[in-house]
């Protein structure tokens, strides 16, 4: 086992299986047994077979993995979006438009329908040209979330943070997304919400083995 922030050897009298922790006598590190497990197999993963829709590159200093949010929900989300923006703000503020009348009763209440239409209306774009990538140096990194250059970025250094995990879905059912990845420690930056399993899984191999390659952390 190696230590998740010198990389040191951890020997046999500095593991405690009963209570999951370890200790690492190069930097004094305590850390979780159960969440260092298997670095060798990610040391081992060919990062260069990659998964329908994601994607492996390296420009400077910086190595770039990403993965596109495209799916199938959008032949349901975009007609569904249509209809949705369609009749509630065409009927609520179309008709004052043609009317050439204000009403601010009809307005205010236009107003949940206007933040609604915001909301699926990103979900249903994101659905068909969403993207997160992620882009790492021997620093840090930042994480990506959005459409083309248009989205939110999360920045994070490596002293900020101790572990990378998954959290599955709560909810599970044939051609579901699958959950997200979390990078814990000082901060905690979820992000590969909307990601199908098997990219969400190329993502979580792919940072951890070149993090392990570079021994960043």
């Amino acid at each position: 086992m190696k230590c998740p922030k010198c990389n040191a050897t951890i020997n046999t009298e500095q593991i405690n299986v009963k209570t999951d922790i370890a200790q690492c006598i190069s930097c004094g590190t305590l850390f979780k047994i159960s969440e260092n497990l298997g670095n060798d197999a990610y040391d081992k993963f060919d990062i260069t077979n990659l998964v329908d829709g994601t994607w492996y590159k390296t420009e400077h200093n910086n190595t770039i993995i990403g993965a596109t949010t495209r799916s199938p929900v959008a032949f349901f989300m975009v007609p569904f979006m249509l209809v949705w923006s369609g009749g509630s703000l065409g009927g609520i503020y179309g008709t004052q438009l043609i009317n050439s009348e204000f009403d601010l009763f009809q307005s205010l209440l236009g107003i949940p329908f206007i933040i609604g239409s915001i909301v699926f209306w990103s979900l249903a774009l994101m659905s068909i040209w969403g993207k997160v990538e992620i882009t790492l140096n021997n620093r840090g990194g930042k994480i990506f979330t959005g459409i083309g250059s248009i989205g939110l970025v999360k920045q994070f250094l490596w002293k900020d943070i101790t572990t990378l995990t998954e959290k599955k879905a709560t909810l599970r059912y044939p051609g579901s997304q699958g959950g997200s990845l979390i990078f814990e420690g000082q901060k905690r930056i979820s992000f590969g919400n909307g990601l199908k399993q098997i990219r969400l899984y190329f993502l979580l191999r792919a940072i951890k083995s070149t993090i392990n390659k570079n021994h960043w952390k």
